[in-house]
């Protein structure tokens, strides 16, 4: 801090960046989790192959519901930018009715569509486990000359996908809309000016 500068201290904007950072990692530790069966404070070497199928799966569950999170969080602030931007480009009574919220192409009815598609991803879960059948499974069990052993199906690995691509979709939403700052979970010594032009240029490399 220089000499004679006076620090402003906003506690709803650090009891909100705390709250974002918390669902943040968590959703980078759900994911994780997927990709390797590794849970948080146990040892790769104490985890069972078979078990670590089940994490996998189990995984799934959690990066929706972080994902969901996140959208939770930034459903407020997306809704005012969105229907101020609405407001400017119609003006007139005429071009509201002509071109209603619910119609018009912005952020905040972008992210209620993500999270139907949050919705769908749980609702497959759901019905995987109902049924009987094994063709909308995530994990099915194959009895070997070593015993049972689990396996991951098609069907997680395309989840999984889908659900990287979502929440890339999502966190750029909450960037562009301000709600985080790029690079939120990055080293503390750099700028945040740093933070948003490499974030930035990852999403105009992805």
């Amino acid at each position: 801090m220089v000499d004679g500068e006076i620090k402003v201290f906003n506690p709803n904007k650090e009891i909100a960046t705390n709250i974002i950072l918390e669902i943040l990692i968590r959703h980078r530790d759900a994911m994780k989790q997927a990709r390797t069966g590794e849970l948080v404070g146990v040892a790769m070497e104490q985890i069972k192959d078979n078990d670590r199928k089940i994490n996998q799966v189990r995984a799934l569950n959690l990066i929706i519901s972080s994902q969901r999170e996140m959208i939770t969080v930034s459903r407020p602030i997306t809704y005012f930018r969105s229907m101020q931007l609405w407001k400017k480009q119609n003006k007139t009574d005429e071009e509201m009715q002509k071109t209603p919220f619910e119609e018009h192409k912005n952020d905040y009815n972008d992210i209620k569509e993500w999270l139907d598609f949050l919705r769908h991803c749980e609702n497959a879960i759901i019905e995987a486990d109902r049924t009987r059948s094994i063709k909308d499974d995530f994990m099915i069990s194959r009895q070997t000359h070593e015993g049972e052993k689990n396996e991951l199906t098609p069907n997680f690995y395309e989840m999984l996908e889908d659900l990287e691509s979502s929440y890339e979709q999502i966190y750029l939403l909450m960037l562009t809309n301000k709600i985080v700052s790029a690079g939120i979970e990055e080293d503390e010594e750099l700028s945040y000016k740093q933070l948003e032009t490499e974030a930035i240029e990852r999403v105009v490399t992805a």
